[in-house]
C-alpha cells in the first residue's frame, strides 16, 4: 500500500507538470465565405498632370504685372502677366496725348489657356522677355489623373473607358476611367504606361505613388478563406490550415488550393462548412494539434 501511494503521488505529480508547462495560443478565427473571388493583378501608379502647359510671352518687353504665384489654382482666361514693349514705355505717354484715341503704350494681357495649377512663376515685375520666353508653367487639371505602369501581357485585361479602383496609401479608394495608352514601352521593364483620369474632384498631389487593381477573372460559388488562413512548406507544394476541434484545441487540415489573390483563396478540397472556424494568426509554426484560446473571431 505504501509502496502504491508513492508510485500514485508521483504520477500526479508528472501529470501536473505537463499541465503547467503545456502551452496554450491566443488565436484569431474566422469562417469559410463562399460568395466568390475576383483574380486581380495590383500594379503601382503615380499621380500626374501629363500635359503641363508653359505660358509664354507673345511679344518683347517689360513685365510691368504678375498676378501669378506658384501653387495658386488658376481658371482658364485669367489674366496672369502684363509686359509692355520698350517703344510704348518711352513714347506712350507722350503720343496719347497727342491722339488719346491711339491708346499707345497698353499693356498687354497674357492669361491662362487652361484650368490647373501654377506650378512654376520664372519672371518678376520689371524683367525684360524675348517674344516665346516662358512666364510660367501650369499644371492642366483637365488632364490630372494617374498613371499606371503594367506589364505589356496584361493589357488585354484593361479596356479604353473602364472603370478601376485606385487605391490611396490611407487606405481610401478613388474610381478612375481608363482614358489613353502611352503608345510606348520601356525598354527594360516592358511595360506600357496607361492614363486612367479621376472620377471625383479630390485634388492629390503629384507624384504620390497608388495602387490600381487589374481585373483578371471572377469565380462565383466557391469556399474561399482569407489568405493568413493559409499555411504552406518552404516550397509550396504542400497547403494546409488549422481547424478547430473544439474551443481548446486546433488541428492541421491539408487542403487542396484554386484561384487566389492578394487577399483570398479558394479551397478545392475539403468542403469545409459554414460553421467550421479556421485560424488566421497565432497558427504559424506550430504543431498538427495545438490548444488554443479564441481571442477575436473574423470575417
Amino acid at each position: 500500500m505504501v509502496l502504491f501511494s508513492v508510485l500514485f503521488h508521483s504520477c500526479n505529480k508528472k501529470e501536473a507538470a505537463v499541465k503547467e508547462t503545456e502551452t496554450i495560443i491566443p488565436v484569431t478565427v474566422t469562417t469559410i465565405d463562399n460568395k466568390g473571388i475576383d483574380d486581380f493583378e495590383e500594379v503601382s501608379g503615380t499621380v500626374s498632370y501629363i500635359v503641363k502647359t508653359p505660358i509664354k510671352a507673345i511679344i518683347t518687353g517689360y513685365v510691368t504685372a504678375v498676378n501669378a504665384t506658384t501653387n495658386d489654382k488658376v481658371a482658364k482666361g485669367k489674366r496672369l502677366f502684363s509686359i509692355k514693349t520698350k517703344e510704348s514705355i518711352a513714347l506712350g505717354n507722350d503720343v496719347n496725348k497727342l491722339d488719346p484715341n491711339l491708346h499707345f503704350g497698353t499693356a498687354v494681357s497674357i492669361a491662362s489657356s487652361s484650368n490647373g495649377f501654377i506650378t512654376a512663376v520664372n519672371v518678376e515685375k520689371g524683367n525684360y522677355v524675348q517674344e516665346g520666353d516662358i512666364l510660367a508653367v501650369i499644371n492642366d487639371s483637365d488632364n490630372y489623373g494617374v498613371v499606371i505602369n503594367v506589364p505589356f501581357e496584361l493589357k488585354k485585361y484593361v479596356l479604353v473607358n473602364q472603370q478601376l479602383s485606385v487605391y490611396l496609401p490611407d487606405g481610401t479608394s478613388i474610381s478612375a476611367t481608363v482614358k489613353q495608352f502611352i503608345p510606348s514601352v520601356d525598354a527594360m521593364s516592358q511595360m506600357q504606361s496607361i492614363f486612367l483620369k479621376m472620377n471625383s474632384n479630390q485634388v492629390l498631389p503629384e507624384n504620390l505613388i497608388v495602387s490600381v487593381r487589374i481585373p483578371k477573372s471572377n469565380k462565383s460559388d466557391i469556399i474561399t478563406l482569407p489568405k493568413a488562413a493559409i499555411l504552406s512548406n518552404e516550397i509550396e507544394t504542400e497547403y494546409w490550415v488549422m481547424l478547430l476541434k473544439n474551443d481548446s484545441t486546433a488541428i492541421k487540415v491539408p487542403v487542396q488550393i484554386g484561384l487566389k489573390n492578394q487577399e483570398r483563396t479558394e479551397i478545392i478540397t475539403p468542403k469545409f462548412n459554414v460553421r467550421d472556424r479556421i485560424v488566421t494568426s497565432g497558427n504559424y509554426g506550430v504543431g498538427d494539434t495545438i490548444k488554443v484560446k479564441i481571442i477575436n473571431s473574423t470575417k
